[in-house]
C-alpha cells in the first residue's frame, strides 16, 4: 500500500506547517508522506521551529517556506490547516481534486507571548495529532482526520497558551 500523502497548510509556511511536514515521515516511515505551504510564505523557516524539532532529533535541514502554488499540482490525500481561527489566524483555502480536507487549529508560536514554549507545545500537539490519526487506519481517511481534528481542539483547550 502506497504511504498517505498529507500536505500542511498554514499562512507563513515557516512555523507550523514545515513541523508537521518534518514529524509526519518520521513518526510513521514508510506509511506517511508529508509536504507543507503558506498563503504567505515566509521565505524561510522560523528558527525556533527548527529548534523544536532539532531538540527531538527531528531532521528538518529538507525544509523550505513555500506558496501554496508550489504543490496544489501534486496528488494528496488529505489537507490539513494549522492556523488558529481563535486568534483570527487567516486559514488559506485550497482546494486539490480527490483530497480530503481537515483543520488542526493551533496558535502561531512566533505571535505567542512566550514562543519558545509555545513551539514545543504545538509540535508536541501536532505529533498527539498525527498518532490518533495513524492509530484510525481501519477508518475512512476523513473520519481519521476529524478524530486528529478533535485530538487538537481538546489540545488547545487544555493548554494555556498566554
Amino acid at each position: 500500500m502506497p504511504p498517505l500523502r498529507l500536505l500542511f497548510v498554514c499562512t507563513g509556511n515557516s512555523a507550523r506547517s514545515l513541523m508537521a511536514e518534518a514529524l509526519a515521515p518520521q513518526l510513521f516511515p514508510g506509511q506517511l508522506e508529508a509536504g507543507s505551504a503558506g498563503s504567505s510564505p515566509a521565505g524561510k523557516p522560523h528558527p525556533l521551529a527548527l529548534a523544536a524539532l532539532k531538540q527531538h532529533g527531528i531532521p528538518h535541514e529538507h525544509l523550505t517556506s513555500k506558496g501554496v502554488d508550489a504543490v496544489q499540482d501534486q496528488p494528496w490525500d488529505v489537507i490539513v490547516t494549522l492556523c488558529d481561527g481563535a486568534q483570527a489566524d487567516s486559514c488559506p483555502g485550497l482546494s486539490i481534486s480527490g483530497a480530503i480536507t481537515t483543520h488542526w487549529g493551533f496558535p502561531d508560536p512566533p505571535a505567542a507571548k512566550d514562543p519558545e514554549g509555545c513551539f514545543e507545545r504545538v509540535c508536541g500537539g501536532i505529533e498527539q495529532c498525527l498518532r490518533i490519526f495513524m492509530a484510525q487506519a481501519d477508518r475512512p481517511l476523513a473520519e481519521r482526520a476529524n478524530a486528529a481534528a478533535a485530538v487538537a481542539e481538546r489540545f488547545c483547550m487544555a493548554e494555556n497558551w498566554a
